[in-house]
C-alpha cells in the first residue's frame, strides 16, 4: 500500500482528515520530466509552466529533459517513481499517442497516469513555396491529381505525416513522401526545392514569412489560434463540408496513477492559473494554448486522439496489434 494511504488511514482513525495530512505538501522540489531535448517548444512551455507552479506551490519545480528511446525512458522514469506527486511527466503526441499506438510499450497512458491538465496545442497546415503556381487549395488539388507530388513531413507516423495521409485519403491523392526529421526541416526542404508541398504547424508561418504560403488548414474545427497565425485561411471543414481533417497535438502534465487525490486536486487547482489571459499573454508567439483541466476532461481529449489516429495508422499498417 502507498505510504501516503497508510498515513492517511492512521490519522483518519484518530479523527484527522486526509486533507490535513497533505496540507503541507509539497515539502521538497518537484521534477517534471520532458521527453524532448532542451530548447524546443515543449521544453520552453514546460519551463514557463514550471515557473508558475513553483511560485504557487512555494518549492522549486525542475524540468528534467530525458530525450531519446522513442520517449519511453522518460515516461518510464515517472511510472517507476513513487506515486507521491513529486515526479510528473509532460505528455506529448509521441509519448502518449503515436508511440503507444504503433509499438508495444511497458506503460499505458490511460491506466498508468492521472492527467492534471492539457494546454499546449497545435494543428497543421498545408504549405507551398511563396513562388508556387498554386495559389489556392483547389489549384493544388488539380495539380496533385495531374502529377504525383512530393510532400515533406517530419517523421513517418508523426501528426504531420498522419495529416498528409488523411488528406490523400479524403481527396483521392497520391504523394511521394519525404521525411525530413523535423517540421522546420520539412519547410526548409520545401523552400529549397526538395519537396513540392509540406505539412507544417499553423504557427510555422512565423519563422518562414515571405518564403512559404499556406493553402489550407488541415483541421475541421476553427479555433482562435488559426486566426492568430493564418487569418483568412480556411479549414478543410469550412472549405469542404463532409471531408474529415484533424490532428492531435496536445501537451500537458500527468502524475503516476495512485497519487493521492488530495495531491492531484492541489496540482489541478494550481494549474487553473494556466488558463488565465494573464498567463497566456506570457507565452512566446510559437506556442499555442488550449487549456483544460482534470482527469475526465483530459481523458476525453486523449480518447479523441486515439479515435482519430487508430484508423489512419491501421491503414498504413503501423497500428500495433495487441
Amino acid at each position: 500500500m502507498n505510504i501516503f494511504k497508510i498515513v492517511a488511514a492512521g490519522v483518519a482513525a484518530l479523527g484527522v482528515t486526509a486533507g490535513a495530512v497533505f496540507a503541507d505538501w509539497p515539502e521538497k522540489p518537484i521534477n517534471v520530466v520532458v521527453s524532448f531535448k532542451a530548447g524546443g517548444n515543449a521544453d520552453v512551455a514546460a519551463r514557463i509552466v514550471a515557473d508558475t507552479f513553483s511560485k504557487e506551490l512555494g518549492v522549486p519545480v525542475n524540468v528534467v529533459n530525458k530525450p531519446g528511446g522513442a520517449h519511453i525512458p522518460a515516461v518510464m522514469s515517472v511510472k517507476e517513481a513513487p506515486a507521491d506527486g513529486y515526479t510528473l511527466i509532460q505528455f506529448a503526441p509521441p509519448s502518449f499517442m503515436v508511440v503507444p499506438l504503433t509499438r508495444e510499450v511497458p506503460y499505458s497512458p490511460t491506466d498508468d497516469f492521472t492527467p492534471i491538465f492539457a494546454a499546449q496545442f497545435a494543428t497543421n497546415a498545408l504549405y507551398v513555396r511563396a513562388d508556387s503556381p498554386y495559389n489556392t487549395f483547389e489549384e493544388f488539388l488539380d495539380g496533385a491529381k495531374a502529377n504525383k507530388l512530393t510532400i515533406g513531413v517530419n517523421n513517418l507516423g508523426a501528426p504531420p505525416n498522419l495529416s498528409a495521409v488523411q488528406l490523400a485519403s479524403e481527396f483521392g491523392l497520391e504523394f511521394k513522401t519525404l521525411a525530413l526529421k523535423t517540421v522546420p526541416a520539412s519547410l526548409a526542404g520545401l523552400i529549397g526545392g526538395q519537396v513540392d508541398v509540406a505539412v507544417g504547424q499553423i504557427a510555422s508561418i512565423n519563422a518562414f514569412k515571405g518564403e512559404i504560403k499556406p493553402l489550407i488548414i488541415l483541421d475541421n474545427n476553427r479555433v482562435p489560434a488559426m486566426d492568430k497565425h493564418l487569418p483568412g485561411v480556411r479549414t478543410v471543414g469550412e472549405a469542404f463540408p463532409g471531408k474529415n481533417a484533424g490532428a492531435w497535438v496536445r501537451g500537458g502534465w500527468a502524475v503516476k496513477a495512485g497519487t493521492p487525490q488530495e495531491i492531484v486536486d492541489k496540482l489541478t487547482m494550481v494549474s487553473a492559473k494556466l488558463g488565465t489571459d494573464e498567463f497566456i499573454s506570457t507565452l512566446p508567439p510559437g506556442i499555442d494554448w488550449k487549456y483544460v483541466q482534470g482527469a475526465a476532461a483530459v481523458g476525453e481529449e486523449l480518447q479523441a486522439g486515439i479515435d482519430l489516429y487508430t484508423p489512419i495508422l491501421d491503414g498504413l499498417g503501423l497500428l500495433y496489434q495487441k
